[in-house]
């Protein structure tokens, strides 16, 4: 892989530390078509959690081992067990409680993990290295290495992390400004201390200072250390220092971030939690098997306080809407398993032995098919869209309903359509790799 680009005054990011993506031109492209563990995200019962832990009002509580049993009567196969919901966690000040106490609850964690056959996916904490106040910063440090040495205590492989929310001198200073001088030093030290736990570091894109990929790549690469990443949140790509992702092209993103990923957390709904935009679960997993991308696939729900169907309104907690979300995940990733080219290629098999899809139009399409997909798999991605939209050409130049049914137009139409969108979101509007 080569060098990233050197920033002036910063170390540059090499081959032999955060890695960069390599160009689809260069290489062999593969699909893949295994299965991805399926994560449950503790914060999904932030409500519920805080009503036990904290004695909070107006929602059922339950208690961070109930959660994890749910999860695997659920049908997950990991947990991220936020440090949240660790008693004795606290969001401003080191831990409340004594740190016997508190390692003796991970590894209750742990045992109970173990027992139900449950691998922890990861676990998180908050902080604000955009703050201007030194000892702000300072504090974050020292309250982030204990629970990085939670993490390693609870075997959890991945500690998320925050830029930070912008702060008041942003325009005085700009994003970069900030960034280089504030996020980047603490994010290396948290980096080097958590090598040592055995626990990588991933920074969350959260509509903060990390509310593009570019942004959060940047920093990524001014950190310049191999045990950091990104958590790719799918519900937090926006326009930087805007409220709402809407309008905003968050599967590009989502895609860029991912030769960068450590960790996930899909959500819902992409533009933020406020909207009604719901995320495309298959063209989400689609950009995610086409990408180097191996790891967990933690699902998170949120709610805005106004929902019916807010868990604070609920006479139980949400299992119900974790169990449909999951359930949903999971048939998405099931369905996108199959290769899109033989996804393309089946149909039209199907279509050809019912008669729907026959005659020049049939060996047409089969020829720019083949030719897409022998282009994707030697890494000429650019010709390979080039061919699908031929192949999108031709079907809609077949008006003959002796030669193709209008099902059958209209469904490889959208199953075309829907790869060149997925090629396009990893690779690139001209086929190079993202990044």
């Amino acid at each position: 892989m080569a060098s990233l680009v050197a920033v002036s005054g910063i170390r540059t990011a090499t081959a032999d530390t955060v890695p960069a993506p390599v160009s689809a031109a260069k290489s062999e492209t593969r699909y893949f078509e295994g299965d991805y563990k399926v994560s449950l995200n503790l914060y999904s019962f932030n409500v519920n959690l805080n009503a036990w832990l904290k004695g909070r009002k107006g929602a059922p509580p339950i208690d961070t081992l109930q959660a994890i049993r749910f999860a695997k009567e659920a049908g997950f196969d990991a947990v991220d067990v936020t440090a949240y919901y660790i008693p004795g966690y606290d969001n401003n000040t080191m831990p409340t409680k004594p740190r016997d106490e508190i390692m003796q609850y991970a590894r209750e964690i742990k045992e109970l993990c173990r027992e139900l056959g449950l691998e922890i996916s990861g676990t998180g904490a908050q902080n604000d290295f955009a703050d201007p106040d030194d000892a702000v910063r300072a504090l974050d440090v020292e309250r982030l290495k204990f629970w990085i040495d939670v993490a390693a205590e609870m075997g959890a492989p991945v500690m998320r992390v925050f830029s930070g929310v912008v702060p008041n001198d942003i325009d005085q200073l700009g994003w970069e400004t900030i960034a280089r001088n504030r996020i980047v030093p603490p994010l290396r030290e948290l980096a080097d201390y958590g090598a040592a736990r055995g626990v990588r570091i991933g920074l969350q894109n959260h509509g903060d200072m990390t509310a593009t990929a570019d942004q959060t790549i940047q920093i990524l690469r001014w950190v310049d250390s191999p045990n950091i990443g990104i958590i790719d949140d799918t519900g937090y790509f926006r326009p930087f220092r805007s409220t709402t992702g809407l309008g905003y092209d968050w599967y590009r993103d989502i895609a860029k971030v991912l030769p960068y990923s450590n960790n996930f957390q899909v959500k819902k709904k992409p533009a933020g939690a406020e909207n009604d935009v719901l995320m495309d679960l298959d063209r989400l997993f689609t950009d995610v098997r086409l990408s180097a991308y191996r790891g967990y696939i933690p699902l998170e729900l949120l709610w805005t306080k106004d929902e019916p169907t807010n868990p604070k309104g609920l006479t139980e907690p949400p299992y119900d809407q974790i169990s449909e979300f999951l359930g949903k995940a999971r048939a998405s990733l099931a369905r996108t398993k199959t290769e899109p080219f033989e996804a393309i290629d089946q149909s039209m098999g199907r279509y050809a032995a019912s008669g729907e899809l026959r005659g020049p139009a049939y060996a047409q399409l089969r020829n720019a098919s083949a030719q897409a997909q022998h282009h994707f798999e030697h890494g000429r991605v650019d010709e390979s869209v080039r061919k699908l939209r031929i192949f999108v050409q031709r079907l809609d130049a077949t008006n003959r309903p002796s030669e193709i049914s209008d099902n059958a137009q209209q469904t490889l139409s959208q199953q075309a359509n829907a790869l060149i969108r997925s090629l396009t979101d990893v690779f690139g509007p001209q086929g190079s790799a993202a990044g």
